[in-house]
Formats: C-alpha cells, sequence, structure tokens
C-alpha cells in the first residue's frame, strides 16, 4: 500500500509541475521550460539529498547507469514530447507518449523477471487508454503533420519506458534513494548543458520573472515527483510503479478544473479517460 501511495503521491507532483508549465509557456518557448525546469529540479534535489550521499554501497557502474536514465528522462523525453507537439499538435503526440508503462513493463518482465498478471495487464492498459484519451484535443484544432514526427513521441515513450528498468535494476548497485535521485539528476543537467551547447538553443532561453516563477515551480513539485517515483521503484516493481505514475494526466485535468478553469474543459473524452483511469488503477490496488 505504501508503494501506491508514494507513486500516486508522485504523479500529483508532476501534475502540479505541468499545470505550473503551462501557465510558464506563454512568457517563453519550451527549451526554456525544460532548462530552468532541469536545473531547478538539480539544485533542489543535490542541496536536499547531497548530504546524505553515503559511499558506504558506492558503484561506478550504478551512478553511470542513474545518470543515463536521468538523460533519457527527464531530458530527452520532454526535448523529444515538446517538438512533436509543435510537429503534429499535443492531442496525437500526448497518447503516444502515455504508452511509457507498456514498454517498461515489458522490458521489466524481459530482463528483471517481474510478473505480469491478468489484473496488472488489465490495470495498465485501462491507464494508458485513459491518459491517451485525456491527452487528446479536438480534431480541428490539429494542423496538417508529416507521419514520420510520429516517431519523436513514440521515441520518448520507449526512452521513458527504458529509463524506468535501468533505474530499478540500479538499486541493486546503489540501494540509497537520495545517491540515486542525485545521480539521476546529475546526468540530466550534464545532458541539458550538453544539448545546449551543441544545439545553441542556448539562445532562444528566455529569462524573466515569469519564467523564473512559473517553470521554477515546475521544477520543485517535479522534484518531489522525482524522489517519489524512485522511492516508489525502489520499494515495488516495475509494472505497479510505471502505470500509477502514468495517472498524471487525471491529476492535471483535476487540478486544472479547480486552478486553471480557462485551460481545461471536462469533455466526453475527459470524463472516459478519467473513468478508465480510475478502473486501471482499481485493478493495480487489487493483486
Amino acid at each position: 500500500m505504501l508503494v501506491i501511495v508514494t507513486a500516486i503521491g508522485a504523479a500529483v507532483s508532476f501534475a502540479v509541475s505541468q499545470i505550473c508549465v503551462r501557465r510558464g509557456l506563454g512568457h517563453a518557448p519550451p527549451t526554456t521550460a525544460v532548462s530552468i525546469s532541469i536545473i531547478t529540479m538539480t539544485t533542489i534535489v543535490l542541496l536536499t539529498f547531497g548530504p546524505q550521499v553515503s559511499t558506504d554501497h558506492f558503484s561506478y557502474q550504478g551512478v553511470l547507469l542513474f545518470m543515463i536514465s536521468g538523460t533519457l528522462t527527464p531530458l530527452i523525453s520532454q526535448v523529444l514530447l515538446f517538438s512533436s507537439a509543435v510537429h503534429v499538435g499535443i492531442s496525437r503526440a500526448s497518447p503516444l507518449r502515455n504508452t511509457t508503462p507498456l514498454f517498461a513493463s515489458l522490458l521489466a518482465i524481459a530482463f528483471l523477471g517481474e510478473r505480469w498478471t491478468l489484473s496488472i495487464a488489465s490495470g495498465t492498459l485501462f491507464i494508458i487508454l485513459g491518459a491517451s484519451l485525456m491527452g487528446m484535443r479536438e480534431s480541428g484544432k490539429i494542423h496538417a503533420f508529416r507521419r514520420r514526427y510520429l516517431l519523436l513521441p513514440l521515441a520518448a515513450a520507449i526512452l521513458g519506458g527504458i529509463a524506468t528498468p535501468i533505474r530499478k535494476f540500479s538499486f541493486t548497485l546503489i540501494p540509497s534513494v537520495p545517491s540515486a535521485t542525485s545521480a539521476v539528476m546529475a546526468g540530466a543537467f550534464v545532458g541539458l548543458l550538453v544539448y545546449l551547447a551543441v544545439s545553441r538553443k542556448y539562445k532562444d532561453l528566455v529569462i524573466n520573472r515569469g519564467t523564473l516563477l512559473w517553470f521554477g515551480l515546475a521544477g520543485f513539485f517535479a522534484s518531489v515527483g522525482i524522489t517519489g517515483n524512485l522511492t516508489a521503484l525502489d520499494m515495488g516493481s516495475v509494472v505497479i510503479v510505471a502505470p500509477l505514475i502514468a495517472t498524471t494526466p487525471l491529476w492535471t485535468v483535476i487540478l486544472s478544473a479547480v486552478f486553471l478553469r480557462s485551460y481545461e474543459q471536462v469533455t466526453v473524452k475527459v470524463a472516459l479517460g478519467a473513468a478508465s483511469i480510475c478502473l486501471g488503477g482499481i485493478f493495480l490496488t487489487i493483486l
């Protein structure tokens, strides 16, 4: 039960982070959102967990794997998702991105020896369906696009699915949430610096009161989310944690309806998506 509560808490934190990003995107492009968010996350995590990092269970391989997972997500997966949203529209990008739990579960079963029971499989599929429905927007708002751009959100989903089993395995090398969280964010930060330097996107960064406020808040809540995510993953299995983290769209819509009424409308798709996620959550909790 503690694993479930922790994972759902992480999903709620990620939802608050997404709302802050949504508010901040009115002030700057996505590159600024990713950059300020990750810098804030890294700063908070290292200040919080840095003093708790112990060398008792140090492993170069474990540190490297955690850092690689941090580069995969949140960094690369966010960049791919934002890029895909520009090219194909969020209504097509979001459903593909939300298939992450499927890839994470299949890889955990194949390489970590985890089991996918009928209840867990059903819950996972219902959550993916619900998250996909809630990520859709009206088709009339979608512009023409080239189909190859659909590979971007799919790649983001696959990378997210790869990162979770990597982190689960890495806990066998470094059984410490503070060390794991610090390494993950260190990897994301280093990856961000390389990305900005190679792509020269640092020229597009917009630093002002609005971006620092909203993207800084996004980074704060995302740091809470990543800590909860890793804590749940340390305690539980990938096939349980990954789908519960994927309930983030449900909490985003609920919180948006309360705090950002002009940003979110409760349509039939949203209602069906919410019901599907709730049903999936029930299946996951009656193991």
